[in-house]
């Protein structure tokens, strides 16, 4: 569809009108962009600004021709570097449903061209659900910084400063700005005279950065929101804070974190986190706390995190599709772990994260596939699990011993011997190591000595990383992560980034220096993104920063959050965001991912933080050792009815079938028994294309008012509108042949749908009537335009040119219902 008007296009006038349930800044605006130049064709930053009104009502007209507009509203505001630049648009908050709304301008107008005129959107709501999420990092400029202060954060030097009552806030400013570094409260001298120097300086036109959000895991639910004016109460080594500002500045960016006394509104003491103290882009720091007199007191202590946009090549992000937040039901995913599993410590029937375990879950019947990811040396994103491996090195002996130790090393066959008194191990980091070198050495996995069984020769569990140097290809290690979106059928990835972290007993996972986090992401996501195409994608890391990363630098894809929850088999992280799964939960929901990843393990200690994640609207994953009993699997699936589990040996002793492949199977037969209806006879959903979505309990279209908007929140679970017809009809039955997980390109069906015929009602029209009748009135409408535009043809030749080109654009939408 051409963005432009085309020559004989009928013009329609427009309207949007909707309100915002949440409080706004007075320096937030409400936008609406879509697939019109005019709404600036999905990108951001040349979206149609709409002018506010009474009652927290948000409007705006266009003018167009076009048949279908698709569109979405997300609310922003202006942030500026400098003077004399130009502003930067960043999103707040913006519409996530998977389609965007939809209007049809020559069904939907008036006789006098207008549509949309008497309806309103209530922001985020869409088919009785709400949706709608956090913004994401756009542009060069734009950076989102995260403080979190957890734990024994607050030391104070005297015991009489020692108290459980304190509240914290943390208040952004610009250095350049001198009247924001300091606080109302801050005593001046009497009688001092400032000098040319101390004069504050004045405001700038926009500021640089934004106000300060919290997120408190003690708040229930836990989502970011505006600070109190005094502070949140802060319990040392209970309360987790997470703090959360955007700036265009970051180079004078500045905190000043004030603690207040819990009774009264009393400033107690003050740190200023200054440009020099946050010195990387993620790192944990303190600053002293110092009375209004100067006097230290204690010390803060608190971790930052700076995330940049993704700046490496990858196509350009729009607001058009959105997957994020977007989990169909359908029943249990089962997926592949790295394949077809764990081969270096467990038994598998092949290598594990191999191009040939991978294929081999997808031919037993894997939905998706799920395989580790970091980087080599050189920056290429590799498949494999571990931080570091072993390579065996000669040992240096007399030359005849050299000799007879190098004819018994290698077997005719190529199978190392891997003789003690002729070779050693020696461990490098796979980071340190160059893809093509790690593809050339003689490799082991890092356990080796721990294995319990012996290596000398490759055995069925192919425990050894490389095998013999003729091995084929597909067998080998190190697949290269673009290999794997060439290479592999078009079956869903579970991509789990590896990012190493401190561990409890103060090791980390790999010493010496890693990647910078950003820019490890940024490799990462730049290979997705450009490589992925329609495939399905999920993410999710142990690493709790590197999922708000994932999350705030792309919205195409959902990311999950690993956790171990209370382990015995696995060395615990630093971080208590994934030792504890109820904690897991909190940190997933007030970031905005779409679920957690949680350890079998503990789950089957106290499944209650699954209920807790589905209470949350956030979907759960398992993972661990305890699924290789079916009773665990069966448990899982049957019982706490979590969205996807992951397990070695998938489809070993069974018969399973790709859900996705018997839900297109499905599809391709309603779809065939479409085209051998009898006409008049619906078989399929109508295209998606949402218009208003708004039905109260009658299933009538709501006009305004936050009582339709109560109403379907109530029926969220239930109902959907799928087109431009709604419909309150929608099984909730969870079979395999329920809708795709990422709705791309398809049109919603299942079978349960197609064996009813719902009351509709077309939005912009008093028509009410069955599916079946609706069509039948909506293929009448528009066929009765067809005539009217014949009638009225102009006598001269361009007029009847222009009016053929309309009739055949009115006939070929007729044909097409």
């Amino acid at each position: 569809m051409s963005s432009g008007v085309v020559v004989g296009q009928p013009m329609f006038t427009v309207h949007f009108d909707v309100s915002v349930s949440f409080a706004l800044h007075n320096d937030q605006f409400v936008f609406v962009t879509g697939s019109h130049e005019h709404l600036g064709n999905w990108e951001t930053g040349k979206a149609l600004k709409l002018d506010k009104r009474e009652n927290g009502r948000w409007v705006g007209i266009v003018n167009l021709g076009v048949d279908i507009l698709k569109f979405r509203y997300f609310v922003g505001y202006f942030l500026q570097s400098e003077e004399g630049r130009s502003p930067v648009l960043a999103i707040s908050k913006w519409e996530t449903h998977s389609t965007p709304r939809c209007v049809m301008p020559p069904v939907e107008a008036s006789n006098k061209g207008v549509c949309r005129a008497n309806l309103r959107d209530i922001f985020g709501f869409s088919g009785g659900r709400e949706f709608f999420s956090d913004g994401w990092v756009l542009t060069d400029e734009m950076n989102q910084i995260l403080l979190t202060v957890s734990g024994g954060a607050l030391k104070f030097y005297k015991q009489k400063h020692i108290r459980a009552d304190y509240r914290l806030k943390v208040v952004p400013f610009d250095l350049r700005n001198r009247n924001d570094a300091s606080n109302a409260e801050d005593d001046e001298e009497p009688n001092a005279v400032a000098t040319i120097d101390e004069l504050p300086s004045a405001h700038p036109t926009l500021p640089s950065h934004s106000p300060t959000e919290i997120a408190s895991f003690a708040s229930d639910p836990p989502k970011f929101r505006d600070q109190d004016e005094f502070g949140e109460p802060f319990h040392n080594k209970v309360d987790y804070f997470m703090f959360r500002t955007q700036s265009v500045a970051v180079e004078y960016l500045s905190f000043r974190i004030e603690v207040y006394a819990g009774t009264v509104d009393k400033l107690v003491a003050q740190g200023y986190a200054l440009p020099s103290t946050l010195h990387d882009s993620f790192g944990r720091t303190s600053v002293p706390l110092l009375t209004k007199m100067g006097i230290p007191v204690g010390k803060v202590y608190f971790a930052y995190l700076f995330i940049r946009p993704l700046r490496l090549p990858h196509p350009n992000p729009t607001m058009h599709n959105c997957y994020a937040k977007h989990w169909k039901k359908r029943s249990t995913l089962e997926v592949g772990h790295r394949g077809m599993g764990n081969s270096y410590t467990k038994c598998a029937v092949a290598r594990e994260n191999t191009m040939h375990s991978l294929n081999s879950a997808i031919e037993n019947g894997a939905d998706l596939v799920e395989f580790d990811v970091h980087l080599t040396k050189d920056k290429i994103p590799i498949i494999f699990h571990d931080f570091h491996v072993m390579v065996w090195v000669a040992k240096r002996l007399p030359s005849a011993a050299s000799n007879a130790a190098q004819t018994d090393s290698e077997s005719d066959d190529g199978k190392r011997t891997k003789d003690p008194k002729v070779l050693d191990f020696y461990q490098l980091a796979v980071k340190d190591l160059e893809l093509k070198k790690l593809r050339l050495l003689h490799l082991d996995h890092v356990k080796v000595n721990e294995n319990g069984m012996d290596n000398s020769t490759d055995s069925a569990c192919h425990r050894r990383v490389t095998g013999a140097h003729d091995e084929a290809e597909e067998h080998r290690p190190f697949p290269a992560l673009s290999e794997a979106f060439q290479s592999l059928p078009d079956v869903g990835f579970n991509i789990e980034v590896k990012y190493p972290q401190l561990q409890v007993d103060e090791q980390n996972e790999c010493e010496g220096g890693y990647f910078e986090r950003n820019e490890f992401v940024d490799i990462i996501l730049s290979n997705v993104l450009s490589n992925a195409g329609r495939r399905r994608i999920v993410f999710s890391s142990f690493d709790a920063d590197i999922c708000t990363m994932l999350s705030v630098k792309q919205k195409k894809y959902p990311v999950l959050f690993l956790c171990l929850g209370d382990s015995s088999r696995h060395v615990q992280y630093a971080d208590e965001r994934t030792r504890s799964s109820m904690a897991a939960v909190k940190f997933a929901h007030a970031i905005g991912l779409v679920g957690v990843n949680f350890n079998s393990e503990d789950l089957l200690k106290d499944a209650s933080p699954v209920g807790k994640a589905k209470e949350l609207g956030l979907i759960s994953f398992v993972w661990g050792d305890e699924l290789v009993e079916r009773k665990h699997v069966d448990y899982f699936k049957k019982s706490l009815a979590v969205e996807g589990l992951i397990y070695d040996r998938i489809g070993e002793g069974e018969s399973r079938t790709n859900v996705f492949t018997l839900e297109k199977a499905k599809k391709n037969e309603l779809f065939s028994q479409k085209k051998t209806s009898t006409a008049g006879v619906m078989q399929a959903t109508p295209p998606r294309c949402f218009s208003h979505h708004q039905l109260n309990n009658n299933n009538m279209a709501v006009g305004d008012g936050e009582e339709g908007a109560r109403q379907r929140v109530a029926r969220g679970s239930r109902y959907r509108s799928t087109s431009a017809w709604s419909s309150t009809q929608e099984s909730d039955g969870d079979m395999r042949s329920k809708n795709a997980m990422f709705a791309i390109g398809e049109i919603d069906s299942s079978s349960s749908s197609m064996a009813v015929v719902p009351t509709i009602r077309r939005h912009n029209s008093s028509y009410v009537g069955t599916t079946n009748e609706a069509l039948g009135h909506l293929q009448t409408v528009v066929e009765s335009r067809v005539k009217t535009t014949a009638t009225t043809t102009t006598e001269d030749e361009g007029g009847r040119s222009e009016t053929i080109k309309q009739q055949q654009r009115f006939t070929m939408m007729a044909s097409e219902i």
